[in-house]
């Protein structure tokens, strides 16, 4: 059915802030990494300009394409992801960091998991949908959704990539919380999943590494070096900030700065003013998104915008949390601001979808009433 378009500015506007407002952050917070690496300092605030050009294209396209259309083609997405995923642990391009998570395609790489967080959020929200009658059912219901989350999750987790392996995880056991599922079959999968995900993380040194890092983060080895940095720059920051473009701990004391870390140098540069501003932004596009998924009469419609304000808000929360040192490293970016060519660019398809379903709210209750 043709409707008239109308765009949810309390999405769109502070998606946009956050968008606008990391072309300077990653300025700062890159230029002296990009005059040293590239002999240019402003390589990576040029990449990452055209990158945010780009994806603000990409969310204007997505908010015009029917949501609905993703459900047709949620089974042959979710396929191509799970292909891509073991491609990337046979034949891609790795390790990098001491994982294997980038395809080639020639001058540009991809990375499999951003377009995993996505594709399994899209086709969880498919069957919950299909399966609404009998999801509570375990065989026939529950298992199969819970199939494709652990086959996912565990090629990702396989990279290695814990962290983004227990956000997507996190975010499809929410959405079935949110649907009929019985509370029991929830619980007894995290308790039967949590030996097994104890065993892994004993079994890889770089998250004990980041683990005793974030432990001991008050003694002066180097283990500790990225988090005592992180926490030097809020210091620094204080109330109001030491102004933009003014951050000392951009000059090679905190790696991934414009990164993984590039809350610390907002928090320096802007002080606990900025940082609040850009959670407060965070919280908006969280409570609207909320908003809209309770709103919303289509089953499809309801739970897949959950699933998108949801995977985005703990992104966020993850990344602030080990900038701001309540958890340990975890190589999670902030959503719309830390630099990222295949983040940003899933993430704003995601709020582009987002905002297609937004403007149908009105339309699809109207359907449902006739019906």
């Amino acid at each position: 059915m043709s409707h008239k378009y109308k765009i949810d500015i309390w999405i769109l506007i502070p998606v946009l802030i956050l968008m606008i407002f990391s072309i300077g952050a990653v300025y700062s917070a890159s230029s002296t990494f990009s005059h040293e690496k590239y002999q240019d300092s402003n390589y990576l605030f040029k990449q990452h300009g055209i990158k945010v050009l780009l994806s603000i294209i990409v969310i204007f396209v997505f908010a015009k394409i029917d949501y609905r259309y993703l459900e047709d083609i949620s089974k042959p997405l979710i396929w191509i992801t799970i292909a891509l995923l073991i491609f990337t642990l046979i034949g891609g391009r790795g390790p990098i960091k001491g994982a294997s998570r980038w395809i080639n395609l020639g001058p540009l790489s991809f990375q499999p998991s951003e377009l995993a967080r996505y594709s399994v959020i899209i086709y969880v929200a498919v069957l919950l949908a299909r399966k609404k009658e009998y999801i509570y059912l375990l065989y026939k219901g529950y298992l199969p959704v819970l199939f494709y989350i652990l086959l996912v999750t565990g090629l990702i987790l396989i990279q290695p990539n814990f962290s983004v392996s227990m956000i997507i995880f996190s975010t499809c056991m929410l959405m079935m919380f949110l649907s009929e599922v019985k509370l029991k079959h929830l619980i007894f999968t995290i308790l039967a999943l949590i030996p097994f995900a104890a065993v892994f993380v004993l079994s890889k040194d770089y998250i004990i590494g980041r683990i005793t890092s974030y432990a001991d983060y008050h003694s002066s080895g180097n283990t500790s070096y990225q988090l005592q940095q992180a926490l030097i720059g809020f210091g620094n920051g204080g109330l109001t900030g030491i102004g933009p473009g003014n951050s000392n701990q951009r000059e090679f004391f905190l790696p991934e700065a414009h990164g993984d870390f590039i809350y610390s140098i907002i928090g320096e540069e802007y002080g606990f003013i900025g940082t609040f501003i850009i959670l407060f932004l965070y919280f908006i596009i969280l409570f609207r998104g909320y908003k809209i998924a309770k709103e919303f009469k289509d089953d499809f419609g309801r739970y897949l915008a959950f699933g998108i304000i949801t995977l985005i808000s703990l992104n966020a929360l993850v990344n602030m949390s080990v900038a701001s040192g309540v958890i340990p490293t975890t190589g999670v970016t902030l959503p719309f601001v830390s630099y990222g060519g295949t983040s940003i660019i899933f993430t704003s398809a995601a709020i582009g979808v987002l905002l297609n379903i937004s403007s149908q709210r009105d339309e699809v209750i109207e359907e449902v009433v006739i019906e």
